[in-house]
């Protein structure tokens, strides 16, 4: 039989467990944005994991930089984090029958939503990102400005911008994606993680600006 005072210690560690598990990110980063080299240095070493099939690794650096790049608890970082980290495992190999990706894209969009009950449709938002993951892979259609447009379609869906206002991020992206995707031979990472950092201070700037109350851009 369970004495009173092991009930109360079981019930607080129980309550931390689920407060921890459940809480938002309480760092010094401003409310909806988030820490840019952060969001970066996470997906470089998600892109390494995924070069090598370190299924943990990538999972585990894919929930650390959702959780920060969209403010999400510990749960919602961790869901969308096996997906995004399933769908990125399976892409880094595959030469064709790219759909294979999609439903884990899906099932990642369809988290980020429920975070924050947004209203875009995961559907549409993981075919978006599948059509720039696809086409900077193809050697006749993977000029940058094409699929840093086509990224730019992606965030426009996701963040609920118009793609003009979010492009500058996506150049350096689809730069570092191209060298990251590059056959035969070891990325080169020190590059990679500057045009990553880069282009996530751009999105972050881009987003401050499109959602900047219209008062404050006179």
């Amino acid at each position: 039989m369970l004495r009173p005072f092991r009930i109360l210690v079981l019930g607080g560690l129980a309550l931390f467990i689920y407060s921890a598990f459940y809480a938002l990110p309480t760092d010094d980063a401003t409310a909806g944005m988030f820490d840019a080299d952060k969001v970066a240095n996470y997906e470089v070493e998600m892109w390494k994991a995924a070069r090598v099939h370190s299924e943990f690794s990538i999972f585990l650096n894919a929930t650390m930089m959702l959780r920060e790049q969209h403010r999400l608890t510990w749960f919602r970082a961790a869901q969308e984090g096996y997906s995004l980290s399933r769908a990125l495992n399976l892409f880094v190999e595959l030469n064709s029958k790219y759909e294979r990706v999609l439903p884990d894209l899906t099932d990642a969009a369809a988290a980020e939503r429920a975070a924050h009950d947004l209203k875009f449709d995961p559907a549409a938002v993981a075919r978006a990102q599948l059509t720039w993951m696809v086409t900077a892979r193809m050697p006749n259609l993977n000029d940058t400005d094409s699929v840093a447009g086509l990224m730019a379609e992606d965030y426009g869906l996701r963040f609920r911008v118009r793609p003009d206002q979010v492009v500058a991020a996506t150049t350096p992206r689809a730069d570092a994606f191209k060298i990251w995707l590059a056959p035969g031979i070891e990325p080169d990472y020190m590059t990679i993680s500057k045009l990553l950092i880069e282009s996530h201070r751009a999105l972050r700037s881009g987003l401050e600006r499109a959602r900047a109350p219209r008062s404050s851009l006179r």
